[in-house]
């Protein structure tokens, strides 16, 4: 819903923009999610199937994260298809995915430190049998983190969420982010691959203009 005056209310805004300059990419282009804005629905409903439902606070993290992990998968495999040979490696973890992708700065890196804090609680449940739910997990460490980048990427007041329902909105965000710039990867892997990019290239690498 607009407001009056025309300015978006809160829970409109999703905020997935980084430092120009730092990345790549460092904020979405408008027409690319426009172009794409039925596929890129399509799969986020596809993917939030697998965890929307789920009560089990242990089971939503794993799930949750194993979701992340798989859309991670997905930029560098959108920048290289190579990247898909390494999918079931084991040694190729969650951790060096998110390790990787920031070494390359493709993408803004407080996407990634989202990833790396939904790794981080993933781990918490995985290792620790007496964890069963979000409230045991560390204020300092992740409760308190987890408020604050949901509230990086969208700003409307959620004081009284639960922690189960943050790390819901955190995974969800995440995903977003993600999808977004795994169609902004993919566009820019489909251009280097063209006549027209080696032309503009070869035309630069000469000390001229890129056509």
């Amino acid at each position: 819903m607009i407001e009056k005056d025309g300015t978006p209310e809160p829970e409109q805004l999703f905020d997935i923009s980084g430092p120009t300059g730092e990345t790549l990419f460092s904020h979405a282009i408008e027409h690319v999610v426009v172009q794409h804005h039925s596929e890129f629905q399509a799969e986020l409903d596809e993917i939030w199937a697998h965890y929307k439902d789920i009560s089990d606070e242990r089971l939503l993290a794993l799930v949750g994260a194993l979701c992340v992990e798989r859309s991670i998968q997905g930029i560098l495999e959108a920048l290289s298809p190579g990247f898909d040979t390494l999918q079931d490696d084991s040694a190729f973890t969650f951790s060096l995915k998110i390790k990787t992708v920031r070494a390359m700065r493709i993408i803004p890196s407080r996407v990634l430190a989202a990833c790396d804090l939904i790794r981080q609680i993933r781990n918490e449940f995985a290792h620790h049998l007496d964890k069963k739910g979000f409230s045991q997990l560390s204020s300092e460490k992740y409760l308190n983190k987890m408020k604050m980048q949901v509230h990086a990427f969208n700003a409307t007041d959620r004081a009284d969420a639960e922690p189960g329902e943050t790390f819901k909105n955190l995974v969800n965000f995440t995903l977003m982010a993600l999808g977004v710039y795994v169609k902004h990867v993919r566009r820019m892997r489909e251009y280097l691959e063209t006549a027209a990019f080696r032309q503009s290239f070869a035309e630069w690498s000469k000390g001229g203009q890129p056509l």
